[in-house]
């Protein structure tokens, strides 16, 4: 069975193997949103506050344990939990002043 496009036509085999991987970054996004939300959710518990600092460290130790749990060089891991601890922080800020 072929599916039509504009520029061709894609197998089904094709079709299914797209379709898997989109499942597979589904399911680790899912994942990693999981683990922060839960990490940020805990902290904010224990903290009695809503700020920046925990979506920081939110961030920071979401990145370690997922990239930890991927089996990353030692590198690699602290690469990942800086960028990652940044990347919550940036967005905990944009949503901050734009509300």
């Amino acid at each position: 069975m072929l599916l039509q496009q504009a520029t061709g036509s894609i197998s089904k085999r094709k079709f299914e193997d797209a379709l898997k991987r989109m499942c597979k970054e589904g399911v680790y996004w899912g994942t990693v949103t999981a683990v922060y939300v839960g990490v940020e959710h805990n902290m904010e518990r224990i903290s009695g506050t809503r700020n920046w600092k925990n979506a920081m460290l939110g961030g920071a130790i979401t990145g370690l344990l997922i990239s930890a749990a991927s089996n990353n060089g030692k590198d690699k891991i602290i690469k990942d939990t800086i960028t990652a601890g940044a990347v919550a922080t940036a967005i905990e800020l944009i949503n901050h002043h734009l509300t």
